[in-house]
């Protein structure tokens, strides 16, 4: 490199002199590599890793493979970026710092250079790194941490991207005369500048050739340059470049296009169309272009991640987390999501996925990732936390159980799967009733919270629902995380005041999801007859690009508010709740009690190996009398698992409700054959009686 570097600075002078120039030259140069030379730290003995992946301590596999933890844990990471294989992770950090580890947590090295390194890229291969500061530095350093030279600009250096071989540079400075664009060989020699606006994304294709998305005013503009000419322009919200160079996808307006990328083909050509139910929030093609895969940040109802075919149609679709960070492997074999947005507690869910949208992975870790980067191999993920840790994390090969353990970290006690009816309040304690919807959000399920007498107000309410489900509740929240709302009572009519943000969500599913458990959780209060929408304060007669109308407000009878209900058993993930549904919603009326169990028995044969068979029913004076063949003990087995008691108490619950809530008799009795018959030790008794107000689905 030197050699280069000097050969082209002196090739003019006379042959007499280059000798004695190559030494004056020579000194200076050695001296500035000395000083840019890398903290390499001292050799450190094997420090024992503490788990911080819940149930890995109980887990036969260990997936953290190792940890990397910055002297202070108040750090903001800028950059985070991993080589094919795992080996090399680059990071920066807001101390002026841009470091390497290995696929262990080790540090190789540290480099610090002038001013902040907002962006650091890292090559494929590994070999070669890029880092830009806020001081207008751009530098470019090999594997073992070298500054192979460095350029000063005027302004901050905002989008950096590197071609896979190391061969061109390019990034986006921000000055006070606007932005410009910068392209640069491997030995630092400006080869192309351009004034644009400010880059979303930036890519280098092989040959030199780049793509970016430019922000503007009202529409996004993906951009494609070879030889410093315009050859594609398009209007686009997202854009991505396959790694070969090959191909390019470009949302807009509901659509995904792919168009194939070739060198001898101006303007590329488009290859195929997919459609898009929702607003995409983040859009991804696998580098030899035979998967797309696109994702809603936040849905409010059914799928979010979906995963398309080079041709145009829908190979799999999932829901996961709201507010995910993802990437994926070179050919997308793997696909990685992370959100700290899930629950009401501080926990992050990360899921890993295979080709065909098997989960591979599943595990929740006590802090906020932050930033992601998944080796181009996929076996290898770094994460980084809000707590100033690196971890890396190995990624199998084969699908597994998930990390997730049968018991309560803090008390070893076996987790339940279903929280049966309470008739009871603990002291000084009110129920809120929050609406949130099940794993593949088809359901809003009702669960009881548990708050402080004194905080039973309807904006209590409101942040409750915002915090979203608790953690291992296999819900999933209808707003996203954060959201400010404010609700005010005029009267007898809740006003609801919505962020501007909301209606910038897009699909109607989503809109829809918002509002119905918004009005669900508000119905609760008996003061309020109805319920009236703001936007930021102002009358809004449509809300988000579905044109959901706002400009009404819903009756004193709220859907669910005094209708008659039944309680049907329902599964959500690996828990158990129960479902309240309209009679009217069913489209049929129970009108004798028969129908009623009949409407517990359908359900449950959703949930049950075999379901009991009912003899006959009796109402008398007081009770209901339920009398069963001895199919009923089959789900009472003898010495029955945590899963079988707790299916039990929900069927049992189930009757109950449903009965207790349409008919006059408030006590159930259970019978075989015509006699009395009681459960084996550690399940319920079977002579219940209903109380009100009762509360389903509590929370513990």
């Amino acid at each position: 490199m030197l050699q280069t570097l000097f050969c082209r600075t002196w090739k003019n002078l006379i042959n007499s002199t280059r000798k004695l120039m190559v030494v004056f030259m020579l000194l200076p140069s050695l001296l500035f590599i000395s000083a840019c030379m890398p903290k390499v730290p001292p050799p450190q003995g094997e420090s024992p890793i503490e788990p911080v992946v819940s149930g890995l301590e109980n887990s036969d596999e260990q997936f953290l493979r190792g940890r990397f933890s910055v002297v202070n844990p108040e750090m903001t990471v800028y950059s985070l970026s991993i080589s094919d294989t795992g080996r090399s992770i680059l990071f920066s950090l807001d101390s002026r710092s841009v470091n390497m580890i290995d696929d262990h947590g080790q540090l190789k090295w540290e480099f610090t250079p002038e001013g902040l390194p907002l962006s650091a890229v890292l090559t494929p291969d590994g070999r070669y790194l890029a880092a830009g500061t806020d001081q207008g530095r751009v530098y470019f350093i090999n594997d073992s941490g070298r500054v192979l030279w460095e350029n000063y600009y005027t302004g901050k250096v905002e989008q950096l991207a590197l071609a896979d071989d190391g061969a061109y540079l390019a990034f986006s400075l921000a000055g006070e005369d606007g932005h410009t664009l910068y392209l640069l060989d491997q030995w630092g020699t400006t080869l192309q500048e351009k004034k644009t606006g400010p880059l979303l994304k930036l890519n280098i294709l092989p040959g030199g050739d780049i793509c970016y998305l430019e922000k503007g005013e009202e529409v996004n503009t993906v951009v494609y340059l070879r030889d410093g000419e315009v050859v594609f322009e398009e209007e686009a919200l997202l854009a991505s470049i396959s790694g070969c160079g090959n191909y390019a996808v470009i949302y807009n307006d509901e659509k995904i296009n792919l168009y194939r990328l070739d060198s001898h083909a101006i303007p590329p050509r488009l290859v195929s169309t997919c459609s898009a139910r929702d607003k995409i929030s983040w859009l991804e093609i696998a580098d030899n272009g035979e998967r797309i895969f696109a994702y809603s940040a936040f849905s409010g109802s059914g799928s979010n991640l979906f995963v398309f075919h080079k041709e145009g149609y829908l190979l799999w679709d999932k829901r996961i987390p709201g507010g995910s960070l993802l990437d994926i492997s070179y050919y997308g074999e793997r696909i990685v999501a992370s959100s700290w947005q899930e629950y009401s507690d501080d926990f992050n869910k990360v899921l890993v996925f295979d080709n065909n949208g098997n989960i591979l992975q599943k595990l929740e870790m006590a802090t906020r990732i932050e930033k992601l980067a998944l080796s181009g191999n996929g076996n290898i993920l770094a994460l980084a936390g809000n707590d100033g840790n690196i971890f890396v994390m190995d990624i199998p090969f084969h699908r597994f159980l998930t990390a997730e353990t049968d018991l309560n970290e803090e008390n070893g006690t076996e987790k339940e799967i279903y929280h049966p009816v309470a008739f009871s309040v603990p002291p000084d304690t009110a129920y809120l009733k929050l609406y949130f919807f099940d794993e593949e959000a088809a359901h809003l399920i009702p669960v009881n919270r548990g708050i402080k007498k004194n905080q039973l107000t309807m904006q209590t309410a409101i942040n409750e629902l915002v915090k979203g489900p608790r953690r291992l509740s296999n819900l999933s929240r209808t707003i996203p995380k954060d959201t400010g709302i404010n609700i005010a009572l005029n009267e007898d009519i809740a006003i609801i005041d919505l962020p501007a943000e909301l209606s910038k969500l897009g699909g109607a599913s989503q809109i829809t999801g918002i509002l119905n458990s918004l009005i669900s959780t508000i119905s609760q209060f008996p003061y309020v007859q109805g319920i009236r929408f703001l936007l930021s304060g102002e009358e809004n007669a449509t809300f988000g690009a579905a044109g959901l109308s706002l400009d009404r407000t819903f009756p004193s009878r709220f859907p669910g508010k005094n209708a008659r209900l039944v309680y049907l058993p329902y599964r959500s993930g690996e828990q158990y709740y129960l479902l309240p549904r309209e009679i009217i919603q069913l489209g049929h009326k129970p009108f004798t009690p028969e129908e009623m169990v009949n409407m517990v028995l359908k359900e449950s044969r959703l949930l049950f190996d075999e379901v009991p068979e009912l003899a006959s029913i009796e109402l008398q004076e007081n009770c209901i009398v339920l009398d069963w063949t001895p199919s009923i003990k089959k789900l009472f087995p003898l010495g029955g698992n945590p899963e079988q008691k707790a299916l039990a108490a929900l069927f049992v619950d189930a009757l109950l409700l449903t009965l207790g809530e349409n008919l006059p008799q408030d006590r159930m009795v259970f019978q075989v054959e015509g006699k009395t018959w009681w459960p084996p030790a550690g399940y319920s008794m079977l002579n219940l009686e209903i109380s009100r107000p009762f509360y389903i689905n509590p929370e513990q």
